[in-house]
């Protein structure tokens, strides 16, 4: 509180970062924010604007996660970084892993190939997302989920598409689905657990993972 009598808002914890070298740096994106702000600059500024911030630091971003979803994400450090990393992206040259809660009971592994319709518009196009059952825990399954291609909530729809959607998606799920599931607050319960990609100056693999538990 100031001297004045007014309350002074807690500053927020600083994010946790997962890897920083001389051209790439990542980070744990929480729930509930943009992985960056968007370019018509209006609301709060996402991961990539907090983490500038906080490390006085310019980043460049090189790809994205949902709002809702939480997570590993990549920023390069300048812009030639920045370039080499996108073209990996969009050449298929980075290994996505994530965990998710989908509801039901799922068994074994699998891959999912339906094609999805592209974002606002009538056109589909091609999808895979491959997944391995972990656990089964109150009405729904553990899920380690591996896309192949980054369609627009490809994760989130194809899981719906087989009758499992996840577990708290507000977008395609149903809330009477996962009642009972949280002992707190609900949330999207799908995470980037890793990235691993060919080293934007080495050539080497790096891999990048979040020890962060998707915690329910």
């Amino acid at each position: 509180m100031e001297a004045d009598g007014t309350q002074m808002n807690p500053s927020p914890p600083p994010l946790k970062l997962l890897y920083r070298d001389g051209q790439l740096l990542a980070a744990h994106k929480p729930e509930g924010i943009p992985t960056y702000r968007e370019s018509h600059g209006r609301g709060d500024g996402g991961l990539k604007e907090l983490l500038e911030d906080q490390l006085n630091q310019r980043l460049f971003p090189v790809h994205r996660i949902d709002a809702d979803t939480s997570g590993v994400v990549v920023f390069a450090l300048d812009p030639k970084s920045a370039s080499a990393m996108i073209r990996a992206f969009r050449e298929h040259r980075v290994r996505k892993t994530y965990s998710a809660w989908c509801t039901g009971e799922l068994s074994g592994s699998g891959s999912i190939k339906n094609p999805l319709r592209k974002h606002k518009t009538k056109e589909t196009e091609s999808a895979r997302t491959d997944y391995r059952a972990m656990k089964h825990s109150r009405g729904a399954t553990l899920v380690e989920v591996m896309p192949h291609t980054g369609r627009f909530h490809q994760i989130r729809r194809h899981f719906d598409l087989i009758g499992h959607p996840l577990v708290g998606d507000p977008l395609y799920g149903n809330p009477e689905s996962w009642s009972g599931f949280f002992k707190k607050e609900s949330r999207l319960m799908l995470q980037a657990q890793s990235l691993e990609f060919p080293h934007p100056k080495s050539g080497k693999t790096q891999l990048i993972r979040t020890k962060i538990p998707l915690s329910i």
